[in-house]
């Protein structure tokens, strides 16, 4: 990698350090909605369904996703404000190659997206959380957030990117976040008694990052939701990081 490129990561990661609203905002949301459920329905947590880890399991996966949902728009206002500055013109016709102007900042709120979620998984560690594989499981459960967030910040960068408005880069949250709802966030399989909602689950993908960090830390899930989930968010991000390289392609500077 030349320097010009280091140049411009490491561009992209200080922006988002005197500026890290975004994840910090993901951040915030995804401590919001953990101490919410597990203090307005945790009380069910004893039950067979929800594992020896409990309900503080079962709910945590849901700020993993909502972390990347909240931070995921950091890469997108990057950008527009580059354009709006002026400066993404001198960049884009510079020597510099352009697919490092949109991985740069993605890039930056990618290692953002993966701090805050270790921090998360320290705070729910001290809080009780099982980890049934250890080291292993905090390994997997990185992964599969890696993947997630790579997934939503392309999106979200690719379509700020076609519009030349960072607003419009909460499409992709808004788009996801109904699927929250249509998954089983807040109930094992087992306890959720609609059928229609249980036949959109198994085709809904979140279900499928959710189940998969749940085998990971109380074992309530079989390991193939994980395999699943590491092969749709796989393909998924490599759209993604696809789409918003294309998507510079189209800006006219």
């Amino acid at each position: 990698m030349n320097t010009a490129n280091i140049l411009l990561i490491e561009r992209g990661l200080v922006k988002l350090i005197k500026n890290p609203s975004a994840p910090i905002m993901g951040f915030g949301m995804s401590l919001f909605f953990l101490l919410v459920y597990n203090a307005g329905i945790g009380g069910i947590g004893s039950m067979e369904a929800f594992g020896a880890g409990g309900y503080l399991s079962f709910v945590f996966p849901i700020t993993i996703i909502s972390l990347a949902m909240g931070s995921s728009a950091g890469a997108g206002q990057t950008l527009n404000a580059d354009m709006q500055s002026g400066y993404f013109k001198r960049l884009y016709l510079s020597p510099a190659p352009r697919w490092i102007l949109v991985v740069a900042p993605m890039l930056a709120d990618t290692i953002s997206s993966m701090a805050f979620t270790i921090l998360l998984i320290a705070i729910g560690a001290t809080f009780g959380v099982s980890f049934q594989f250890g080291l292993l499981s905090v390994l997997g459960i990185l992964l599969l957030s890696f993947l997630w967030s790579l997934t939503l910040c392309g999106f979200s960068a690719g379509i700020m990117l076609r519009t030349g408005q960072y607003q419009s880069a909460a499409i992709v949250t808004n788009a996801v976040f109904p699927l929250l709802f249509l998954s089983t966030t807040f109930l094992p399989r087992e306890l959720i008694t609609a059928k229609w909602l249980l036949a959109i689950s198994w085709g809904n993908p979140v279900t499928y990052i959710l189940e998969g960090n749940r085998f990971l830390l109380a074992g309530t899930s079989s390991a193939s939701f994980f395999y699943i989930g590491l092969l749709i968010f796989s393909i998924t991000s490599v759209v993604s990081v696809t789409f918003a390289l294309r998507s510079a392609k189209k800006i006219k500077v």
